[in-house]
């Protein structure tokens, strides 16, 4: 039972692996459903085909997990964040060979392809309750103080690197001056 990402279904190991949330109008549609699963053994057994041998047929899921430079419980392969890591150096250096190979040539080799983010990439929507409104939930409460705290975060990290990028930063010490400045310019317009 999942809900989080538009681009699920994208990931999917099969096309009948996962119980989406947002595919039901109420909870209670879900949790018939469920009950539904719970009394009919062939139905939720088709869940599980894709954990058997040849199961897993999304074939943009095998042929990105096949490209993949980092593993999971694979101590010959980064983990995924040392991955992500090396994958934007790896780019960002093939970027700069690039611009300087079309500077040397005076313009006789193309310029390098630009690559920005956008926010489909990884943009995330604030976190929501699955069901009813996040001001039912009261103050204190260990989800609301959690999730939004991370994500609020999250993206002040991000835009501290934006802002270090833009600003030609190299010194990577300085990643919490720049947190610093973004957490004074957000509470003084609080």
């Amino acid at each position: 039972v999942y809900r989080g990402s538009p681009s699920v279904r994208d990931w999917m190991p099969a096309g009948h692996s996962i119980i989406l949330i947002d595919d039901f109008g109420s909870p209670k549609e879900l949790a018939e459903y469920i009950d539904f699963l719970d009394r009919n053994s062939d139905e939720y057994l088709k869940y599980l085909k894709y954990k058997s041998p040849h199961g897993i047929t999304n074939q943009f899921l095998l042929e990105n997990m096949r490209k993949r430079e980092w593993g999971v419980n694979d101590m010959s392969l980064p983990n995924y964040l040392n991955g992500f890591e090396c994958f934007v150096c790896d780019r960002e250096n093939e970027r700069l060979n690039a611009e300087r190979n079309h500077r040397k040539a005076h313009g006789k080799s193309r310029a390098p392809e630009v690559h920005i983010a956008q926010t489909t990439h990884m943009g995330c929507p604030s976190p929501a309750p699955g069901y009813g409104n996040i001001e039912d939930i009261p103050d204190g409460d260990s989800w609301k103080e959690m999730w939004l705290q991370d994500y609020w975060q999250s993206l002040d990290q991000g835009e501290a690197l934006t802002t270090m990028i833009h600003h030609n930063e190299t010194h990577q010490g300085k990643f919490w001056d720049y947190m610093h400045k973004i957490f004074l310019k957000r509470t003084q317009h609080n």
